[in-house]
């Protein structure tokens, strides 16, 4: 005699992937003063808020001591998950709030016989600093301590004139504009010291020229039979002697050009 299998199936893995919120409530017995799934998600957004569990808690009715409990619990991932995530949210509005301080100061009573006769703003140097360290690290970073300074003794005074001279050249260039025009790629780098940007094209051609120059002149000098000097078209491109024709004589097309 056949019996029809009528126990319930266990949920499968998949389904509950594709039906997951981003906060998952823990799944308990239905209690109305308990972790309901409203109290639950309840607390997350308190706390994300205030950064504070006994606060959250006391926001969705229960205590902090039960909101640790419901943490501590083995299926309870997805909510201890979303209780990190809460307080790291505050912690970014506490690093603005931190930076507040540090650009307008504190304000701090001043008092005169008894009595508060105005304020002052007291600006914390220290907390500037740890700011600067890391929100600015490649001026302010510790990897600057291990390095050694090393400065000509009027570089100050030469940079300011090099970026003067710069700025005087974007006024003058982009004066019918009313603004300052952006200053040559090859000036800016040489006013910095650093290399100047590399044209793929004008440094083949340059290295092409002066290639064929050196050989000329090498051969010129050795009383040789010289190679050809490098020619150009009329729109002033290079000509490759390779893609001249065969029995070509530049000799013959360009006499007087040797001395």
């Amino acid at each position: 005699m056949e019996q029809d299998d009528t126990s319930p199936r266990p949920a499968d893995a998949c389904d509950d992937a594709a039906s997951a919120s981003p906060l998952t409530p823990v799944a308990l017995h239905a209690r109305h003063d308990g972790w309901t799934p409203e109290r639950q998600v309840g607390f997350i957004e308190a706390l994300a808020e205030t950064a504070c569990v006994t606060q959250a808690a006391a926001a969705v009715g229960l205590s902090a001591t039960a909101a640790y409990n419901l943490r501590r619990r083995p299926e309870a991932q997805a909510f201890q998950l979303a209780w990190d995530a809460a307080l790291d949210f505050r912690v970014r509005r506490l690093a603005d709030a931190a930076l507040s301080r540090a650009v307008h100061g504190v304000p701090r009573p001043i008092y005169y016989q008894g009595e508060r006769i105005g304020e002052w703003r007291h600006y914390d140097e220290r907390l500037t600093m740890f700011i600067l360290r890391l929100r600015d690290p490649v001026r302010f970073g510790d990897w600057r301590n291990a390095r050694e300074a090393v400065q000509h003794f009027d570089g100050p005074a030469l940079v300011l004139s090099r970026m003067a001279n710069l700025a005087s050249d974007a006024a003058y260039d982009g004066a019918d504009n009313g603004t300052p025009a952006p200053p040559d790629p090859h000036m800016l780098a040489a006013a910095l010291g650093g290399p100047a940007p590399r044209r793929k094209r004008a440094a083949r051609r340059s290295r092409d020229d002066a290639a064929d120059l050196a050989n000329y002149d090498d051969a010129h000098d050795a009383d040789e039979a010289p190679a050809a000097p490098p020619l150009y078209d009329e729109k002033g491109r290079y000509i490759p002697p390779d893609s001249l024709p065969p029995g070509f004589d530049w000799q013959a097309d360009f006499p007087g050009s040797i001395e």
